[in-house]
């Protein structure tokens, strides 16, 4: 990661008016919340929890001042501070504001503009570990947006070589596709590691489309089960049938399980054998472990590996209001100059 990605408290002394904690997820019973420290005695909050601290996220536990556990967290800088993911419920973000005041630390109001804020606000949204990463790093790149602003003619290939950032926050939907029995269901449930799906010889056994997700290599992917193609499907399986077939036209990857040595039907898919059972045989089988994680990384590979190859000063734009704004400004449509007043303070 960049230099920009550690803590820069600058020249802050304890009692600086710039000195404070900021919620940047909405209080409530959520999994978790996400908590940004702005402060020059992070070392002596919390038993120490904080101190060595460095922008790879680590776990720590937080303690109050009797030497309690307050939580489980997990703990990294960032370019506005230092970044602590506790878990969401009322009880813990009441325990760790009483720890913050008090260390002297108030809640801070900031305008929700500047482009490190606003990058650290998507946070939340962001989708699995890797994601989470490539927004903190995005959170560092204020002065390539700058640079960005000034060369307008890079833009589109910027964009384009970005595309995949949407799924940091929106995972990718694949829709396994295939004949009866073709393995569909036993595959959704051996990938996402829990069964899903009913699964059995009898044709017909699914007649809705069903939704798995799984996270891999801090990834996460989200997974759809079909009905499989039936020629003789009639009643409420041509129903589901159709069903399907709108959900697959919605899909951003169709993973078509073939049987061995069936060919590809649809133009697009991901074509693959679905049951590999044997060592020697190409494709994926729920029996061979070793296959399922290949599959795993292929999928991932699809979806974020231009992305992961970038540099981080390539992938700055992950905040889907700003590619908007960037498009425009490529196109004509705003000038540098109020993207700049949007973006900086």
């Amino acid at each position: 990661m960049p230099h920009s990605q550690h803590l820069h408290t600058g020249s802050l002394q304890p009692g600086d008016p710039r000195e404070g904690y900021r919620w940047l997820s909405a209080p409530g019973a959520a999994a978790i919340s996400l908590l940004l420290l702005h402060t020059s005695t992070h070392r002596e909050i919390f038993g120490g929890a904080l101190a060595g601290i460095a922008n790879i996220p680590q776990r720590v536990w937080l303690k109050n001042s009797g030497t309690e556990v307050i939580d489980e967290a997990m703990a990294c800088t960032c370019a506005e501070g230092l970044l602590l993911t506790l878990h969401g419920g009322p009880a813990v973000r009441r325990a760790v504001e009483r720890e913050l005041q008090r260390a002297g630390l108030a809640p801070m109001t900031i305008k929700h503009r500047g482009f490190a804020r606003r990058a650290l606000a998507l946070l939340p949204q962001a989708r699995g570990a890797a994601a989470v990463s490539m927004v903190l790093e995005a959170a560092g790149q204020a002065d390539v947006l700058r640079a960005t602003l000034d060369n307008p003619a890079g833009i589109p290939q910027i964009l384009e070589e970005t595309a995949s950032a949407r799924f940091l926050f929106e995972p990718p939907r694949i829709q396994l596709w295939g004949s009866v029995n073709a393995g569909k269901s036993s595959l959704l449930n051996a990938l996402c590691g829990r069964p899903l799906a009913a699964t059995g010889d009898e044709p017909g056994l699914t007649r809705d489309v069903i939704e798995g997700r799984v996270e891999h290599a801090g990834f996460e992917l989200r997974l759809f089960d079909a009905p499989g193609n039936w020629a003789d499907a009639r009643g409420l399986d041509a129903d589901a049938q159709q069903l399907a077939r709108r959900w697959r036209d919605e899909a951003d990857l169709v993973l078509e399980l073939l049987a061995p040595g069936g060919r590809q039907q649809l133009q697009g898919s991901l074509a693959v054998n679905g049951k590999a059972d044997k060592p020697e045989e190409e494709g994926v089988s729920i029996r061979r472990p070793e296959t399922l994680s290949a599959l795993k990384q292929r999928l991932v590979d699809h979806f974020f590996g231009r992305l992961r190859s970038l540099p981080p000063e390539r992938r700055f734009a992950v905040d889907p209001t700003l590619r908007a704004d960037l498009r425009e400004l490529a196109g004509g449509a705003v000038t540098k100059e109020s993207l700049a007043g949007t973006w900086f303070d």
